[in-house]
């Protein structure tokens, strides 16, 4: 049976030209699934994820929802991190939305922490300043949420499909 984590071999972002990018390829140890092509200009990047093939070839079905799960990933991680608010981190973990969105006015609230580990703190005087943040993390999140539909409805799978039909004898 197939186990996709442990599968896995590699979760990597790449830099080349358009010419190095191909979907699916493979060799003695590994099916190499590539997708995400960005390009500009010469130069392009994109996702790629390395299977392992001693116990067998990933199915098409296996790579869709690994590719899926890895943009979930990516996604996540983009709405729990990436977000500032008046040019201070915001770290939006579900813990912390939670306690966002319940906190009344006035109040101090830690938003994330700085890179060496410093905590960041914001002073909420009034309930607009409070809505007016919520409001920028609740459309933070539905951004990051957008881009990676927008990301998984852009996959063409036809490619993938093709190159990972069962062998029959």
């Amino acid at each position: 049976m197939f186990n996709l984590t442990s599968k896995i071999m590699a979760k990597n972002k790449y830099c080349g030209t358009s010419a190095d990018y191909q979907p699916v390829s493979e060799d003695q140890s590994r099916v190499v699934v590539m997708y995400g092509l960005k390009e500009d200009g010469e130069m392009a990047e994109w996702y790629q994820l390395d299977f392992y093939k001693k116990q067998g070839k990933p199915s098409f079905d296996q790579v869709k929802a690994a590719v899926i799960a890895d943009i979930n990933e990516r996604i996540t991680e983009q709405i729990v991190g990436g977000m500032t608010f008046e040019e201070k981190p915001v770290w939006l973990s579900i813990e912390n939305q939670i306690n966002f969105t319940t906190a009344s006015a006035p109040c101090r609230l830690k938003l994330g922490e700085e890179e060496d580990g410093t905590p960041v703190y914001h002073e909420f005087e009034t309930k607009a300043a409070l809505k007016a943040f919520n409001d920028a993390c609740l459309a933070w999140k539905n951004e990051c949420l957008e881009a990676g539909r927008a990301e998984k409805e852009s996959i063409d799978w036809t490619p993938y499909a093709e190159a990972l039909q069962p062998v029959t004898e």
